[in-house]
C-alpha cells in the first residue's frame, strides 16, 4: 500500500529519493514526465492539439518536460508560460533551455486566452506547494480554463487545490488527475471530486522504503494488498471451511435489502448463508434466492425478535432494509449484547445507534460499521468538512475500538489506532439503491471466512468498489446494485488469475 505523506515532505522525500541514488533533482522530473507521457499516450489521439500550461516551479517543470517528449512523439504542442522566468526553480530553467525550439511558445501576459483553441489541456501551473486561495490574474486564467470544452488533465494537483487540506476559494477542474507515486491527501476529499476528475496515480520509482522516516497512518490500497490477504483453501476444503454467516434485515417493502446482502454473501463466497427476516419475507427470499435458508421473525412486517443459538454463525449482518421503530432498536441491542463474535452494523442498524445512547455503548472491538456520510453525521454530529470528518471517524474508532467504513468516494477504512486506508478502486456508478447492503454481504461473509475484522474490511471494501467498476463499463448510470453482486467473482479473477489461486 501506498503511504500518503503530507505536501510539505513531498520536497523532503524526492530529496531523499534523489540522494540515495545519486541522481540530479532533473533526472527525477525526467521520471515523472515519461511516466506521464506513457500513460497520455496511451489514452489520446496525436491528432488532438495540447495547450501546456506551466507555473514557474517544478509543477511547470514537468509541464515543460511533458511537453517536449509528447512533441518529440509527434503531437501537435502549444506552451503558455506564467510568471517570471528569472524567478523560476532550476529544473524549470533547465527544462525550458532544452525545450525544442519549433514548440510554440507564449507568455500568458501576451495572449489572449479568448483566441485559445485546442483539444487538450494540461494544467502544470501549480503543484503542490500553494498555501493560500487563488486571486489575480492567476484565478481568471483557472477559472477560464475551467469552463473551456477541451479534455482537461492536472499534473499532480489541479492548480490551487492544497495537498492535504480543504479548498479555500477555486483551483482548476480537471477531467483527469495524474499525481505522482501517492496520491495526495486532499485527492481524497469528497469535496474536490469536480477538481479531481478521474484520478490516476502513476509509479515513477521511488520505493515505499523510502517513506519509514515520515509520520503518517493514511494508506492508499493496491491490488498487492488486497492478494496477499486473501485466504488460500485446498481441494479438499468444504462448505464449513467458507464460513456459515447469517444477514439480518428487512422489513415490509424492503426485503430486497436483505436479499442483496445475502446474494453478495454467496458472490463473495460464504458456503452457508442464513438470512433473517419477518414473516412477508419468507415466500420472497425462497423463491428469488434458493441458496439461501430462511428463518423468520414472530412479526409479519418487522422484526421483533432474534433468532434462536446465534453462535451458530460465524459472523453476522444486520441492518438492510430493517426499519428503525422501538422493536427494531431492542433486537439490535440484544444482538449487540449477547453475540459475541464479529458483527457488521449497517443502514438502519446505523440509524438506531445514532438514536440511542446506550446501544452506541454497545459497541466494541469486533464491530464493523458502514455508513455514508448523512449516516455518519448522525453518529457524530455536523462534520464542518472532510477533514473534520475525518477526524471525527478515527475518534470514534479510538472510543468503541471498533473499525468504521466511512462510505463514498475513496471509501475509507478507519481503525482504532488511526491508521485510514483509502480504497482505490469504485466509480461514481456505485451511487445507487442497494450497493450499501451488498457491502454489507461481502464484508460478512469475508469474516464468516476467517478474515480478521481489519482484512475483511480491506478486501471487502476493495471488491466491492472493483465489483462496480467492472458492472459500470457497459451500463454506466445504468447500473445497479445486483449487477455489482453479480461481478463479485470476476474480481477475484482478475486481481489473482496470473497467480492461479482460483
Amino acid at each position: 500500500m501506498l503511504k500518503i505523506i503530507s505536501g510539505k515532505d513531498v520536497n523532503k522525500l524526492d530529496l531523499k529519493y534523489i540522494k540515495a541514488k545519486g541522481i540530479l533533482s532533473f533526472e527525477l522530473m525526467e521520471k515523472a514526465a515519461e511516466a506521464f507521457c506513457e500513460w497520455y499516450m496511451k489514452q489520446f489521439d496525436r491528432k488532438k492539439t495540447i495547450a501546456i500550461f506551466c507555473g514557474i516551479g517544478n509543477n511547470g517543470g514537468d509541464g515543460l518536460a511533458i511537453a517536449r517528449m509528447l512533441f518529440r512523439q509527434g503531437y501537435k504542442i502549444c506552451v503558455f508560460l506564467y510568471g517570471d522566468a528569472d524567478n523560476a526553480s532550476s529544473d524549470f530553467k533547465s527544462n525550458l533551455r532544452i525545450l525544442p525550439s519549433n514548440i510554440v511558445t507564449k507568455h500568458l501576459n501576451d495572449f489572449d486566452l479568448k483566441k485559445l483553441e485546442t483539444d487538450i489541456v494540461i494544467d502544470a501551473l501549480l503543484g503542490v506547494g500553494i498555501n493560500k486561495p487563488l486571486e489575480g490574474q492567476l484565478l481568471g486564467i483557472v477559472q477560464y480554463l475551467s469552463n473551456l470544452k477541451a479534455v482537461k488533465i492536472a499534473v499532480d494537483v489541479p492548480s490551487g487545490l492544497p495537498s492535504d487540506t480543504v479548498l479555500e476559494g477555486e483551483a482548476f477542474s480537471a477531467d483527469f488527475t495524474v499525481s505522482f507515486q501517492f496520491p495526495k491527501l486532499s485527492l481524497m476529499f469528497p469535496e474536490h471530486g469536480h477538481n479531481i476528475g478521474e484520478l490516476v496515480i502513476l509509479d515513477i520509482g521511488i520505493d515505499q522504503s523510502y517513506f519509514k522516516e515520515f509520520e503518517s497512518k493514511q494508506f492508499y490500497l493496491e491490488p498487492e494488498d488486497i492478494k496477499i490477504r486473501h485466504k488460500k483453501y485446498h481441494r479438499a476444503s468444504h462448505k464449513g471451511d467458507y464460513g456459515k454467516v447469517m444477514l439480518i434485515g428487512g422489513s415490509l417493502g424492503k426485503v430486497g435489502a436483505v436479499y442483496m446482502a445475502s446474494k453478495g454473501a454467496l458472490r463473495t463466497g460464504s458456503g452457508l448463508v442464513s438470512a433473517f427476516v419477518p414473516k412477508c419475507g419468507l415466500n420472497i427470499l425462497q423463491a428469488s434466492l434458493p441458496e439461501v435458508m430462511v428463518e423468520i421473525s414472530n412479526n409479519e412486517y418487522i422484526i421483533d425478535a432474534l433468532p434462536e443459538n446465534m453462535e451458530r454463525f460465524d459472523a453476522i449482518g444486520i441492518g438492510p432494509g430493517k426499519g428503525t421503530d422501538i422493536k427494531s432498536a431492542e433486537v439490535l441491542q440484544k444482538l449487540m449484547s449477547r453475540y459475541k463474535k464479529n458483527i457488521v452494523i449497517d443502514a438502519d442498524a446505523i440509524n438506531i445507534i445514532a438514536q440511542n445512547e446506550e446501544i452506541k455503548d454497545l459497541i466494541r472491538d469486533n464491530m464493523i460499521l458502514t455508513p455514508h456520510v448523512m449516516e455518519f453525521e448522525r453518529l457524530v454530529g455536523k462534520c464542518i468538512d472532510h477533514t473534520d470528518r475525518l477526524k471525527k471517524a478515527i475518534d470514534f474508532c479510538a472510543v468503541h475500538k471498533c473499525i468504521l467504513i466511512l462510505k463514498g468516494p475513496n471509501t475509507t477504512i478507519c481503525m482504532p489506532d488511526g491508521r485510514m486506508y483509502f480504497n482505490s478502486t469504485g466509480t461514481k456508478y456505485l451511487a445507487t439503491g442497494g450497493t450499501g447492503d451488498v457491502l454489507t454481504g461481502i464484508l460478512t461473509s469475508f469474516i464468516g471466512q476467517g478474515y480478521s475484522a481489519e482484512n475483511a474490511a480491506i478486501c471487502g471494501v476493495y471488491h466491492h468498489g472493483l465489483a462496480g467498476q467492472l458492472a459500470s463499463v457497459n451500463k454506466l448510470h445504468g447500473t445497479i446494485a445486483t449487477d455489482i453482486i453479480d461481478k463479485i467473482p470476476e474480481t477475484f479473477y482478475v486481481l489473482n488469475h496470473s497467480a492461479g489461486n482460483f
